[in-house]
């Protein structure tokens, strides 16, 4: 059998390792065109089908009419090139193809047909590995989790792989989802794109691709940032350009001189959100490390939270200890009771942001910093609120110079957190 390291970019080997160790059960791959993650994963289904006696796959696309020329091609391609054909057997009605030593199946559903999907059966085993292909083309998570439930039963291991190219907006519910994962403990994310193959392999992709790909990266950057990096480049109307991604370590976050708290207020449905950021003068820098949030809790309970959050050692294997950090807080009417709980009862700087009319300004003034930097696994929330932010639209569609009020409760608590060096500047 041929090496299926050879057959997959660099950029996966860890993946194949992870996955037939299984190490963990969601393997969620996207990316941008010719980054090989369809590939990759119908390789992973062969050899997992050849490891595992009891494993048997159902590979499921949104509608049934796309698997034929798609992923029924790729996994046929993915045993031809590992050289084991002779043990495998594929037919189109029903679709499915049959590891012939044994009798596990893979088999392709189309999701527009529920009862086909509730009706797979298998006489050997069971349905252990789930592959859903172009998940942004399904309803929503609902949808999705609904198939998993139908699909996996009877069994101790499973593996369930997703792959997708991003849609361009964050608000997209796949790219929120992506988001979630990132902090899950049995998933892992990854995301490629043609350049991982061009680094090691660009004769998979032939010159014509890339030479295409280039084109459009040097007449339209953001276009070939979202089609071909699969990057969330949204649609030209972000009002925050600067933000970055970045995984941030302990140490670096114990780096920062100037430490800025913010608090938004929020009982049901509006949360409370706690934001904890590093700022950098010099740099024009914002480095946003932490955030919590809550809803049904009183003052009490949140003061707690603001307790805890600064009850920290200040350098590996110290003591930890609470540093006496102002709170910036929002200064509507009800927040002086809050405020007067924080400050009476728990010995907490809380202090009220002077923020009247200062909202478009201070979203200027963040919207103009070099880098406004996000760890997306520590802060979740606030990273999909950055990158997510637009201006409204009029009634044709087009961008306006407004910026709409609702899901921003962390982008308040970092305006908050800062208003006294937005005045300032």
């Amino acid at each position: 059998m041929t090496s299926a390291a050879d057959l997959c970019i660099p950029r996966f080997h860890d993946v194949l390792g992870d996955a037939m160790g299984h190490f963990h059960t969601h393997y969620w791959l996207h990316g941008g065109r010719g980054s090989t993650k369809s590939s990759f994963i119908s390789l992973c289904i062969v050899l997992l089908i050849v490891a595992n006696k009891d494993a048997n796959a159902v590979v499921v696309r949104r509608f049934g009419n796309t698997l034929r020329d798609s992923v029924y091609q790729q996994v046929r391609w993915a045993i031809s090139a590992l050289g084991l054909d002779d043990f495998f057997q594929a037919k189109i009605s029903p679709m499915e193809i049959t590891y012939l030593p044994t009798g596990q199946r893979i088999i392709f559903r189309g999701a527009d047909d529920p009862l086909k999907l509730k009706g797979v059966k298998f006489t050997t085993g069971y349905c252990a590995i789930v592959w859903l292909e172009e998940l942004d083309q399904f309803e929503g998570m609902d949808a999705v989790r609904s198939i998993l439930n139908s699909l996996r039963r009877g069994g101790e291991k499973f593996w369930c792989f997703y792959s997708y190219n991003p849609p361009r907006m964050m608000t997209s519910w796949v790219n929120r989802e992506q988001l979630e994962r990132l902090a899950r403990e049995d998933t892992l994310v990854r995301r490629t794109s043609y350049l991982d193959v061009v680094e090691s392999h660009p004769e998979w992709l032939g010159a014509p691709f890339i030479e295409e790909a280039e084109y459009v990266r040097e007449v339209n950057e953001r276009a070939w940032r979202w089609e071909y990096l699969g990057e969330v480049t949204g649609t030209g109307g972000s009002v925050f350009e600067n933000v970055k991604a970045e995984t941030l370590s302990d140490e670096r976050i114990r780096s920062f001189d100037r430490i800025r708290n913010g608090i938004d207020w929020g009982w049901f449905p509006d949360p409370w959100r706690l934001v904890r950021c590093g700022w950098e003068p010099e740099a024009k820098r914002l480095t946003i490390f932490e955030e919590h949030t809550a809803n049904r809790m009183g003052p009490e309970e949140t003061g707690k939270i603001v307790l805890d959050a600064l009850t920290y050692e200040d350098a590996e294997g110290e003591e930890a200890y609470y540093h006496d950090e102002i709170v910036w807080c929002d200064d509507t009417p009800d927040a002086k009771v809050q405020m007067a709980t924080y400050r009476r009862d728990l010995g907490i700087r809380a202090r009220p942001a002077r923020k009247g009319r200062m909202r478009r300004v201070s979203y200027e003034w963040l919207a103009g910093l070099r880098e406004i930097v996000i760890d997306p696994e520590r802060c979740p929330l606030t990273y999909e609120e950055f990158v997510a932010k637009e201006f409204a639209r009029d009634r044709d569609g087009n961008f306006i110079d407004d910026i709409p009020d609702g899901d921003d409760h962390s982008i308040d608590a970092v305006r908050y957190a800062l208003m006294d060096d937005i005045l300032r500047g």
